[in-house]
């Protein structure tokens, strides 16, 4: 889901670790929080030599591992990448999914390539065609993000015979923790990011829990009890910085942070549940009834649905689940609620 039109920077204080930018969103374009590179540095480093360097017209990379690893938080730092957005022409960012719609994958490139929907159609043939028009003759980057299956066909239908310019190379990044995928669409190169080491773990644990102390750590009490919790993460990013997103409110209460370490050693280790979703479980309990009823609102659309900001803030007061207050107005209490969700890494805050 992605939210867009509004400047969020405003609403976003400080002790909160999101990015500050302007949508909402699991994520589909080009901004982020560069706090959550920690142990991706190297991943990172790769890609950008292959993709700068290429020994191919048209390189082929693939990013694969389980989910929560930071597969789409390298795609999104080399697609940031200063010296990358300078190499390519057109940069395009589609997020795939479990549900693999070709007609949608296209409708997105052609948005992104006209900068808008005039005449897009609804023709298959066509959209490749005008796909492969508007970027003849130029180098361009197109991320496919979390692929989980993909028509090989039509794959072959894209990437086959695009025009590549005369000086520069062009380049497909695919991030899947199916590595059959990768292989699927001739991966020329693949990435297989690790788990974070400890250390690394604890330092974007950190970031987050002690967000309002410069990520550092008030007293040993604390690091032994934060360090319990991050063990049970398993190196995994998303479940890191999640939990400790969770925890920062409770940063003046030990006792708060025991019970958290208790109740996520009992989802860990019931061996049914992940470390991803045990800390996405206990980060949604720990929500106010309120927030929790503004975050189920995001259940009915589509995965990685496009929602404007102001359009979903519109729709809350409309079904009168905030209100003005205080001298405050519905859409700023709105733009609020929102903020504190980006701050508790429940919904990503990104720039289109």
């Amino acid at each position: 889901m992605e939210m867009t039109s509004k400047d969020l920077t405003s609403f976003l204080r400080p002790q909160e670790p999101s990015t500050t930018v302007q949508q909402v969103a699991r994520y589909s374009s080009q901004d982020f929080d560069s706090s959550e590179i920690i142990g991706l540095e190297n991943d990172v480093k790769t890609i950008k030599e292959w993709i700068l360097w290429p020994d191919e017209e048209i390189l082929k990379v693939g990013i694969v591992g389980m989910g929560g690893l930071g597969k789409t938080t390298i795609a999104q730092k080399v697609m940031n990448d200063r010296e990358v957005r300078g190499y390519f022409e057109k940069m395009i960012w589609v997020s795939v999914s479990q549900n693999f719609d070709e007609e949608r994958i296209m409708r997105s490139m052609l948005e992104q390539l006209q900068l808008g929907q005039e005449g897009l159609g609804s023709d298959k043939g066509q959209m490749l065609r005008r796909i492969h028009q508007l970027l003849e003759g130029k180098s361009f980057l197109i991320v496919m993000d979390d692929v989980w299956n993909i028509d090989f066909e039509w794959w072959r239908r894209l990437s086959s015979n695009l025009p590549t310019p005369t000086e520069k190379s062009s380049c497909f990044i695919v991030t899947t923790r199916n590595e059959d995928v990768a292989f699927g669409v001739d991966s020329y190169r693949i990435n297989r990011p690790k788990v974070l080491n400890p250390e690394e773990s604890w330092s974007l644990f950190s970031k987050f829990a002690f967000s309002a102390r410069k990520g550092i750590c008030p007293n040993s009490h604390f690091e032994k009890v934060g360090k319990e919790i991050v063990e049970k993460c398993r190196g995994l990013p998303l479940a890191i910085k999640t939990i400790g997103a969770s925890l920062a409110p409770k940063i003046h209460s030990l006792t708060e942070w025991k019970k958290t370490r208790d109740d996520f050693d009992e989802l860990t280790t019931r061996g049914q549940t992940s470390s991803v979703l045990a800390s996405l479980q206990l980060s949604y309990d720990e929500l106010p009834s309120l927030l929790k009823t503004l975050l189920l609102c995001f259940s009915i659309y589509p995965e990685d649905s496009v929602i404007h900001t102001e359009q979903l803030i519109h729709w809350w007061i409309g079904e009168g689940l905030i209100r003005s207050t205080n001298g405050r107005t519905a859409t700023e209490l709105g733009f609020e609620y929102l903020s504190e969700l980006a701050g508790r890494c429940l919904v990503e805050v990104v720039q289109q």
